[in-house]
């Protein structure tokens, strides 16, 4: 995929241009928005990367001549941001920019832009192509068109989230449809509940891009990722000078910036339960007041949450308020995980094969009988996510035109090395200290990945099964890697 990167320091643009090639894309250079106009008239560009701040047409002026213009209009455009440029990023976002980086710019945060970038472009051409055909045979009237069509249809509604979502299976396409009628109907909140890995972002996704797309900002927060004493600010927002370390300008927090779009809470079930009631009042009254604000600020935004922990059962323990609860239940999707939904296990599988064999440049085209058998037979404690993990690493460390048993052999090798479900070494009484010497770091690594693989990768309840704090778990894992 060939990529256009404007930028006008000659640093930045050669620095982002080999991250670009190491990664397998095209780059081309251009040292000005001036310049990359014209570069856009001689060919489309299917992704733009652009800075904001640059001498003469800045990036802001460029996006809206591209999404103007007929040939580019379909082009994802990701702005490069410094830190004082947030709001100017947001504006961006709500002309029609795709994402944004923040300078400097992270390598990882950048090759996941530009997948995701690759993935959209590649469906929405496949759309394009689909209603040409359509167009043509309109006449014919088919019941084959009209699955053509709905196949279609789906794909677009897929292609401005994370990944594809396949519903074969009679859950999947009553879910499928439900995200109809809440994409309909803003006002309602939304609350998700499934396992981890099983695609409630996707749905959630779903339910805020529909099927014609949405320019209105679709906004994330990880409730388990942020600290007990930072979330109230992260959510709100701060007026300037509001405590010590904040800004002197003041912030917007998530509720805000996610303006007349959607605002996604991920693992609602860390919420902190002070802060509980204060979502609760913006649900009702849809207003708010920044920390340390005088004014209060209108919110405008759908709320769609998600949690793989029962909230009912929480509920019951205290843990969450019930009436917070209730609110956040007027929408409710259960999504099954993939060992109760075996019809969707293929059609997955053969997605992410074609998927990763063209950015991996592998011949991979189809799965063996042989090999789906033995993908049928694994448990997939990690749903959705541990498949898509699966077939990247066969494809990854593996080349052929079929997958095979012996390309995903490694699911069998690695149940049959997982330690026993005996008794617990580690139970009181039991244990026994080495004579030389104990590496304790070594050891609280090890406890915490054997209490991640018995609660089958749910990080919420293996945080409740060490005593120790979401957040405390999030850090050691991050400190791991």
């Amino acid at each position: 995929m060939r990529i256009l990167i404007v930028d006008d320091s000659e640093n930045s643009l050669q620095g982002l241009g080999v991250v670009l090639q190491d990664l397998g894309y095209d780059p081309v250079p251009c040292r000005s928005a001036e310049e990359a106009l014209e570069a856009a008239e001689r060919e489309a560009f299917p992704l733009v990367i652009t800075d904001i701040r640059m001498p003469g047409m800045d990036g802001i002026e460029l996006l809206a001549r591209l999404k103007a213009d007929e040939r580019s209009r379909l082009s994802d455009i990701v702005i490069i941001t410094g830190h004082g440029d947030m709001e100017t990023a947001i504006e961006a976002l709500r002309k029609g920019a795709y994402d944004y980086l923040n300078k400097p710019i992270n390598a990882r945060e950048l090759a996941a832009i530009v997948r995701r970038s690759a993935e959209h472009q590649a469906l929405l051409r496949e759309n394009r192509d689909w209603r040409k055909r359509f167009t043509r045979r309109v006449d014919e009237a088919t019941e084959e068109v009209r699955r053509d069509l709905d196949r279609v249809r789906d794909q677009l509604r897929s292609a401005t989230g994370i990944g594809s979502i396949v519903a074969q299976s009679q859950a999947m396409r009553r879910l499928v449809e439900e995200t109809r009628l809440y994409h309909s109907n803003p006002e309602v909140p939304v609350l998700l509940e499934g396992e981890t890995g099983t695609g409630k972002e996707v749905l959630a996704r779903l339910i805020h891009f529909g099927e014609r797309g949405n320019d209105a900002p679709f906004v994330a927060i990880n409730c388990s990722a942020i600290p007990a004493n930072l979330f109230e600010s992260e959510l709100f927002g701060h007026a300037p000078g509001a405590y010590t370390g904040s800004t002197r300008k003041g912030a917007q927090g998530k509720l805000e910036l996610a303006g007349t779009g959607t605002l996604f809470l991920d693992e609602v079930a860390e919420m902190p339960l002070e802060l509980q009631p204060k979502l609760l009042r913006v649900l009702e009254s849809r207003r708010f007041f920044r920390v340390g604000g005088v004014r209060e600020v209108e919110f405008q935004a759908r709320v769609i949450c998600a949690a793989n922990r029962n909230l009912d059962e929480l509920v019951t323990k205290g843990s969450f308020r019930r009436d917070l609860y209730h609110r956040l239940k007027v929408g409710h999707m259960v999504i099954p995980p993939l060992r109760q939904r075996t019809e969707d296990l293929a059609p997955l599988a053969q997605n992410f094969l074609e998927r990763e064999a063209v950015r991996k440049r592998k011949r991979f085209q189809a799965i063996s009988l042989e090999a789906l058998h033995l993908l049928a037979a694994h448990d997939w404690p990690g749903n959705v996510r541990e498949l898509e993990n699966t077939i990247e690493r066969a494809v990854l460390t593996c080349d052929d035109v079929e997958l095979k048993p012996e390309h995903v052999a490694f699911l069998t090798r690695d149940s049959a090395a997982a330690p026993p479900a005996a008794a617990p070494s580690l139970a009181p009484g039991r244990m026994t200290l080495p004579d030389d010497r104990l590496d304790l770091e070594e050891l609280i690594d090890t406890v915490v990945r054997l209490a991640l693989e018995k609660c089958r990768g749910n990080k919420s309840r293996t945080a409740e099964y060490l005593g120790i704090s979401r957040f405390a778990l999030h850090r050691r894992l991050q400190k791991d890697r």
